[in-house]
């Protein structure tokens, strides 16, 4: 079957890479684009953009949250909590280690990003606690940014589920 698919693949990239499009716009100022040449010869020949193979992210996009970004570090990590660990706790407060070897560079801060924001980590500390995120799933990765704020190493992001615990003897 993967056979078949690959040869179907192999077989239409070239017809992909031959096509024309053409847009042109009508008497009542409506833009359109087609694959087929216009009735009338005011139409322009617009040649698809396809990008390059090693150009896998558009310009000012970020890599991928789950691809490490290591910089001038040689480690960079989150050693907990776990990926995919379900925390039951009394308190609301995440205990977060990270891995950062060398220790951080003059000029360069970290940060937690937790749920897509920001949370600054005082004074570079590998071990810290986050309190008040609330009982829910969570999403962080570690950052460090240089003096002009730009990223200069990321860990790779993980998910985590924190839950309350229930006392003995006491019903949900």
């Amino acid at each position: 079957m993967i056979r078949h698919a690959f040869a179907v693949l192999a077989l239409l990239t070239p017809l992909a890479w031959s096509a024309e499009i053409f847009r042109w716009v009508d008497a009542d100022g409506r833009t359109h684009f087609s694959d087929r040449r216009p009735p009338d010869a005011a139409a322009q020949r617009i040649v698809p953009d396809t990008g390059s193979v090693g150009d896998s992210t558009p310009d000012g996009a970020t890599p991928s949250d789950d691809v490490p970004l290591l910089g001038p570090y040689a480690a960079f990590d989150i050693l907990t909590p776990a990926a995919g660990a379900v925390l039951l706790q009394q308190t609301d407060t995440l205990e977060i280690q990270l891995e950062l070897e060398p220790p951080l560079l003059e000029g360069h801060r970290l940060d937690l990003m937790l749920d897509d924001r920001a949370v600054p980590v005082e004074a570079g500390s590998t071990r810290f606690q986050i309190k008040g995120v609330g009982f829910e799933a969570h999403r962080i990765q570690a950052r460090v940014q240089d003096a002009l704020g730009m990223v200069v190493a990321t860990t790779p992001s993980l998910e985590l589920e924190l839950r309350q615990s229930i006392p003995p003897g006491v019903l949900p």
